[in-house]
């Protein structure tokens, strides 16, 4: 049966490359995502643009094209240049999509950084680009002075007020000058820098990755102007970021709030504003549609439930369209250095991420760099058909990542008969026991197939002896109980080989470490792992 797609993927036999769509050319390529968005918020100033449901404060793009100008003439009074960096580290409120818009219209690149991260780790991210000014959450102020007193920027708060300290409310009151604003052109053309995003840090510390105008006004969207969409994901995300750009330049409804993502808070913003549009991170995907207060009539409004940004079991994707009979549930795979690389709507298909989208090419690299074919497992590299920007401040990991312009972010993959690709794992997760290789997602896939298991991390527990033995972290369900041996016994059972077998054997867990996106830290996970259940021989 062929495949259901958003997208058609087409296959080279003679290159062995994977190609989507052609991406639509819609802009001049040195046209700043400033005009774009001006141009778009000036067209239709009626449009409900943003709702932030903690203060019920509605924003039209009027609102919207008001406020982002009178903050860039901030910037603008400043000095602010496009060589400059603004900040931005703040929780979801009204003004920060304003921030941002204003960078884009000066041309002035934002660097955006969740602000529950860890002191050191923003403290080394913003070394790298010291902003001149950045706009921080009041109750954070001395926190965030004292990671950058190196350099002292202006800090400005979007929330909360700190005595003798600039708010956003002083920046947006009405200005002369307003009137007759026109955002600036781009100096150097398209592939100049217009923001700065965290890697995942899944891997390792996170990296500030540098993504171009070109590279942003690019963005698809599969929602349109009629549309309301929720997600609690912040600005400094991919996921994030991108619905902020398709949000300004697509003109649709975006619901925001502070409120933790909870099965209860998203079924209450889908019914109270007829969300049509919902993207979650898999976790929250889980939380859900597991819920016991989960029905169809609640979530009857949505038209799309978009999920990425990590693992999802075939079977959870099968319970959120019995939920959603008439809603598209897409299941993607994408980074922060790439944006969207492909998306699945057939869950008929056992953990694969589906087919390219638009502009994205894929080859598969054997051990030794040799391309491969249908159906052969190698490291996934992609090219997005846009001159990336890389690592700022990293030349040594930007090289290693951009292998004659094909990005390699240590994905392993392969495409079956049909263009859908599947991912096995990350390289670096990539585990060896006696000898032999095995994936820990293999693994987890068994163990989630389990009732009473809500969710599993599996890691390589060092044994001096052999090597990566396969230990797991197990959350149960509320309620559920299973003993260890149990879980034990099942992956025998599916798997023969004694190398993938539960050699670490298995924890029972409250909680994963966790980055600020919400992925897994594999690495943390084995440490919890190892200070609990230590090999011995």
């Amino acid at each position: 049966m062929p495949t259901k797609a958003v997208f058609p993927t087409f296959f080279n036999k003679e290159t062995k490359v994977w190609s989507g769509p052609p991406r639509p050319t819609i802009y001049d390529h040195n046209t700043s995502v400033g005009q774009i968005v001006f141009n778009s918020l000036r067209c239709w100033p009626t449009n409900v643009i943003q709702i932030t449901d903690d203060d019920g404060t509605v924003l039209t793009n009027a609102d919207m094209l008001a406020y982002a100008t009178r903050i860039a003439l901030f910037f603008k009074s400043e000095g602010l240049t496009q060589e400059d960096r603004v900040g931005i580290i703040a929780n979801s409120s009204t003004f920060v999509i304003p921030v941002a818009t204003a960078c884009f219209f000066q041309a002035t690149p934002f660097h955006a950084v969740n602000y529950s991260r860890e002191p050191a780790i923003v403290q080394g991210l913003y070394s790298v680009t010291k902003p001149k000014i950045m706009f921080i959450d009041g109750p954070d102020y001395d926190r965030i002075k004292e990671i950058t007193k190196e350099w002292s920027p202006k800090l400005i708060t979007l929330t909360g007020k700190v005595e003798g300290v600039t708010s956003i409310e002083d920046l947006v009151k009405p200005h002369p000058a307003e009137k007759i604003y026109v955002p600036a052109s781009l100096a150097t053309g398209g592939d100049q820098i217009a923001v700065v995003l965290c890697s995942s840090g899944t891997a390792g510390l996170p990296k500030a990755v540098a993504l171009s105008h070109r590279h942003i006004a690019s963005t698809n969207s599969l929602c349109i102007s009629t549309d309301v969409l929720y997600t609690s994901a912040t600005i400094d995300w991919m996921t994030g970021f991108s619905i902020t750009v398709m949000n300004l330049t697509c003109g649709f409804t975006r619901i925001i709030s502070r409120k933790t993502f909870s099965a209860e808070t998203a079924l209450s913003l889908v019914s109270k504003y007829k969300v049509t549009c919902l993207a979650m991170a898999p976790w929250q995907a889980y939380e859900l549609f597991t819920s016991p207060l989960t029905t169809t009539e609640q979530l009857e409004s949505l038209k799309i439930a978009f999920v990425i940004g990590g693992w999802i079991s075939l079977a959870l994707l099968r319970r959120a369209q019995e939920l959603l009979p008439k809603t598209y549930v897409m299941f993607s795979y994408g980074t922060t250095e790439t944006g969207v690389v492909t998306i699945n709507i057939d869950h008929s298909l056992e953990c694969s991420v589906g087919r390219l989208a638009p502009g994205m090419r894929i080859k598969i690299h054997g051990e030794d760099g040799q391309q491969l074919g249908v159906n052969q497992t190698g490291e996934v590299l992609i090219d997005i058909g846009l001159k990336w920007e890389g690592y700022l401040s990293n030349p040594e990991d930007t090289a290693t990542t951009l292998q004659d312009g094909w990005i390699n972010l240590g994905d392993l993959g392969y495409f079956d008969e049909d263009n859908n690709l599947y991912l096995v794992d990350r390289k670096k997760d990539l585990l060896k026991y006696k000898s032999k290789h095995y994936w820990p997602n293999e693994i987890e896939q068994i163990i989630a197939e389990l009732p009473e298991v809500e969710h599993v991390c599996v890691v390589g527990v060092r044994d001096a002896r052999y090597g990566d033995a396969a230990g797991a972290l197990i959350i149960k369900k509320d309620g559920a109980e299973i003993a260890d041996q149990k879980v034990i016994d099942h992956v025998a059972q599916r798997v023969v080989v004694d190398y993938k077998q539960l050699n670490a054997g298995v924890i029972f867990v409250d909680k994963f470490p966790k980055n600020a996106n919400g992925k897994v830290m594999r690495s943390l996970a084995r440490e919890v792992f190892e200070k609990t259940k230590p090999i011995t021989f």
